[in-house]
């Protein structure tokens, strides 16, 4: 669907994941978001009742897409293995399709407020615990094991996060497949010794 024949309120979105990308949150203004979509800004107080309240419907929106989606994809996979490709090749499209999201997130933790809980944050964790109970159950059901689960997940999807915001693009094919695989067999590899 083009954006142009896109409903109001995914206009409104689409433009303002853009807008709270490039600047800060207060140098966004309702107008330039609503002529971005291409709407009239009373048509953005129909669905949103403030700048917080779209902002916050961005974040919520892009957790529930990426949290299906990796739902989606793991359901049909056998292996662990190849669960933890698909959830990095998941989280990798989504992010390479929606290029501002990545600013968009870490506009939002540089400015939260420490009481307020950060809209992402429910589908991170929900996504750290699934990657950690895989490492379990792979060990479960001996294909391959990990040390330390916890500490293991936060560093496969913290490469993760560096590789979707410094990686080359366009992506290598077998990308996700080589993290896994050095992931799960060592990253170095032992050189011959010296005679």
């Amino acid at each position: 669907m083009s954006i142009n024949s896109a409903p109001p309120q995914e206009k409104i979105l689409a433009a303002a994941e853009v807008m709270f990308a490039s600047k800060r949150f207060h140098e966004v203004l309702m107008d330039d978001i609503a002529l971005g979509a291409g709407v009239g800004k009373g048509t953005i107080y129909r669905y949103f009742k403030n700048k917080e309240e779209l902002y916050a419907a961005l974040l919520k929106d892009a957790s529930t897409e990426l949290m299906k989606l990796i739902e989606n994809a793991v359901e049909v996979e056998v292996s662990c293995k190849n669960k933890l490709i698909v959830i990095l090749e998941t989280s990798i499209n989504l992010f390479d399709a929606r290029p501002h999201l990545f600013d968009l997130i870490l506009h939002a933790e540089a400015f939260q407020r420490t009481s307020v809980e950060f809209p992402w944050q429910e589908t991170r964790w929900n996504v750290i615990q699934l990657v950690e109970s895989l490492f379990k159950q792979a060990e479960d059901q001996k294909e391959f094991i990990i040390q330390n689960p916890k500490e293991s997940s936060l560093i496969l999807l913290g490469g993760l996060r560096a590789i979707i915001r410094f990686g080359q693009k366009p992506r290598q094919k077998h990308l996700c497949n080589d993290i896994v695989h050095h992931f799960l067999n060592g990253f170095s590899k032992s050189l011959p010794l010296a005679t």
